[in-house]
């Protein structure tokens, strides 16, 4: 029974990384299997010390869980409404079962690590492929797997951006409903795509340097033809924080190879735009990357504009889970009244989310809550940049500095498939620390 639980865990925690890639419901159902699996093995062998993870990145970690327990509980007694409880578990409650990915990665043992880094590179994979052809076709590849289970109610395209000789493009979303979604994946691989392929540069290895080349320039096409700006953004922060970390600190390049790898990285950026710039499908792609703006930038400044009041109502406790709709209407109806030729736009904007992880933490949880995922993203910076991790772990934690960055256009923190893959990476990150304090103090 005790090797079922192990195996079974194992399995299901593999299953959840590359079905990240494919369908939300079905990641997040392997990934609830694998939590329970593991934790049922946990308590069976009387490892109670071992089932959260003691290491300072998980305990803030933790400790922004039990913020949201602490103000859904206040929320939960001042609330006369009914069905709050419902409300709250149905609005931003339900996201710490997510949370199970770091403590599920947690549970794993230091021989089943390398199984788990393998998942993630098939991961990479088929969004590379899947972004590949998502990017020239008009069906939303996503209803090769909706329509396994359930009957469209409606047929969604993907949207066009012109064509390249005749050649028809779309923005890419992969397997995914959104692009943003999509960017939000891609992101966490920026510089493992980057970094990989230099590193094959030094090993040599012809084959390997054609399949790394290969790998990264499909990556960057399926960058850009994502359209996710934000995600963009947080890729080059990690870019930028990997550069510095393996250049400076760790020295796994030489600082000679610094102007071959950035030109080699620029080159190919430059090469795709390019090709891109010769037509109207390409101008679409890059235009938005130098300033041209989008029909969605006007309308971040109304979201965040409705969001600024229920934090300055409510700035330790937020407006509280499943609050943020209904309040954010009140505070619309009222900017409505109050600049009535701006009425049109506070109705037809996205109300769901505050379109910034901070300010959407801060209107639901309080600044507190803010203050907390803040202070995750600097001790993970802290410890991720005097880690003694090998290279080839390293390479996948940088996505993590980026995605909150990333998280200052977007709410990333808020969207299922990137917050699994968020909490996975984070956990095999505090993983191998503590695998390596274990054995330093051995």
């Amino acid at each position: 029974m005790k090797e079922f639980l192990k195996k079974a865990h194992l399995f299901c925690l593999l299953a959840t990384i590359p079905s990240i890639g494919i369908s939300v419901s079905l990641s997040q159902g392997f990934l609830v299997l694998s939590f329970f699996f593991g934790i049922a093995d946990q308590l069976k062998s009387g490892n109670w010390k071992e089932i959260l993870p003691n290491h300072p990145v998980s305990k803030i970690a933790i400790s922004l869980f039990l913020w949201y327990g602490i103000v859904f509980l206040i929320h939960l007694v001042f609330d006369n409404s009914s069905g709050y409880a419902k409300a709250a578990w149905n609005g931003e409650l339900k996201d710490f079962f997510l949370f199970f990915g770091l403590l599920s990665v947690g549970f794993t043992r230091k021989e089943d690590l390398p199984k788990i880094y393998k998942a993630l590179f098939w991961l990479f994979l088929l969004l590379v492929f899947t972004g590949v052809a998502g990017g020239f076709t008009p069906v939303r590849l996503s209803r090769l797997i909706s329509d396994l289970y359930k009957t469209s109610s409606s047929y969604r395209f993907t949207h066009p951006l012109g064509s390249i000789s005749s050649i028809p493009l779309y923005i890419s979303i992969g397997l995914m409903n959104t692009h943003l979604t999509f960017g939000g994946l891609l992101q966490f691989f920026s510089a493992f795509a980057v970094f990989g392929f230099l590193r094959t540069l030094i090993q040599g290895d012809k084959k390997k340097i054609l399949f790394a080349g290969i790998l990264l320039f499909l990556y960057c096409l399926v960058f850009l033809l994502n359209q996710a700006r934000s995600s963009m953004i947080g890729a080059g922060v990690s870019i930028f924080f990997a550069g510095v970390h393996l250049f400076f600190i760790r020295k796994e390049f030489s600082k000679s190879f610094l102007i071959k790898g950035a030109s080699l990285f620029l080159g190919l950026l430059f090469l795709i735009g390019i090709v891109l710039t010769f037509s109207p499908a390409g101008k679409k792609v890059i235009g938005p990357l130098f300033g041209k703006e989008k029909h969605t930038d006007s309308g971040r400044t109304f979201i965040w504009d409705s969001s600024f009041p229920l934090i300055q109502e409510h700035p330790i406790i937020g407006a509280g889970p499943g609050n943020y709709n209904k309040e954010i209407e009140k505070i619309r109806i009222e900017h409505s009244e109050t600049y009535s030729e701006l009425s049109y736009f506070y109705e037809v904007t996205q109300r769901g989310h505050a379109h910034n992880d901070y300010f959407h933490l801060a209107s639901v949880f309080g600044i507190p809550a803010a203050l907390i995922y803040l202070a995750l993203g600097g001790i993970l910076i802290a410890y991720l940049f005097q880690s003694k991790q090998d290279f080839q772990k390293l390479v996948f934690f940088y996505g993590l500095i980026g995605f909150f960055v990333s998280g200052l256009f977007q709410c990333y923190f808020q969207d299922d498939e990137v917050v699994i893959l968020f909490w996975i990476l984070l956990g095999l990150f505090v993983k191998g620390e503590i695998l390596i304090s274990e054995r330093d103090n051995a």
